[in-house]
């Protein structure tokens, strides 16, 4: 891919009490890291790490602290899906690069958090790079992310799951016109990784994708979704779809765990946001 993008990095979780949403991801049959802080701000977090990519679960630990506007979202929107990290080899060359292709990249920037290890804590180091609202999500909402210690971050008991997931599959977003966003994603992607069609623009991302729809077409994605409340404002990330080893696998483990699933006719196993904190989930074969 260009501008040394490899894929997806991480999604981001937006949730309300952290603990609970530890053991709700639990339940489900993930393995859960230990908890993570961010230096000098009031969020925390547990991620869920697969081979090549992982999901972050993040919460307000202190509200008197900076939370980067976690606090105002959660308020506005209630739990759910908050963002996407796109992968780099190379932050440098990349920031170069998108720069150089006018898609006006932030600044470089730096960061640590704490792992709360049972040995002690350890830092975690990473290069962030911001993307425009061009891409049609906040600069908050989609950027780009390097580890400069992913010893630290990924270690094999940690990508073990009880319900078999391996990696991320695909990152939905609602949007008001998906084709408005396609020659965006082609100057940042490459144009043979982008796909628009009459309802859905798909952005592949190594072994992942982001797909865009407009809320009258999201039943062609989710056959039988029934959104029980009103849909908030516009961009809105709605789904995750997650990779499994063996799907009837991770259908039984669930029935057995006392989770409420539902068989999708496209082949699917569905968790409904009321049982994922806000996130629309779907358990694919990778």
């Amino acid at each position: 891919m260009p501008h040394n993008i490899t894929g997806i990095d991480h999604a981001l979780i937006g949730v309300k009490n952290l603990e609970g949403a530890r053991d709700v991801f639990e339940k489900l049959g993930f393995t859960m890291t230990p908890r993570g802080s961010h230096i000098g701000w009031g969020t925390a977090n547990y991620c869920i790490m697969f081979g090549d990519d992982y999901i972050e679960l993040l919460g307000i630990v202190d509200p008197s602290l900076e939370t980067n506007g976690l606090d105002k979202a959660l308020e506005e929107r209630g739990e759910g899906l908050l963002g996407l990290a796109l992968a780099s080899d190379s932050p440098e060359k990349t920031h170069h690069s998108l720069s150089s292709a006018g898609l006006e990249p932030s600044d470089l920037l730096a960061l640590k958090r704490k792992l709360e290890l049972p040995e002690g804590d350890v830092l975690p180091e990473f290069k962030l790079i911001r993307l425009t609202a061009s891409a049609g999500l906040s600069a908050k909402h989609l950027f780009i992310c390097h580890h400069l210690t992913p010893e630290l971050v990924r270690t094999p008991e940690w990508i073990k799951h009880r319900n078999g997931a391996k990696k991320i599959g695909a990152v939905v977003v609602v949007v008001d016109n998906p084709g408005s966003l396609a020659d965006y994603y082609r100057r940042l992607c490459g144009s043979i990784n982008v796909t628009l069609t009459d309802n859905t623009l798909t952005v592949r991302l190594g072994k992942g994708s982001l797909i865009f729809v407009n809320d009258r077409d999201i039943d062609l994605l989710f056959p039988g979704l029934t959104i029980a409340d009103e849909m908030p404002a516009l961009p809105h990330l709605i789904a995750l779809t997650i990779g499994v080893d063996d799907l009837e696998r991770t259908s039984e483990f669930l029935t057995k765990s006392g989770i409420n699933s539902r068989k999708i006719a496209t082949g699917s196993v569905r968790i409904n946001p009321a049982d994922a904190c806000g996130v629309l989930l779907e358990f694919v074969q990778a």
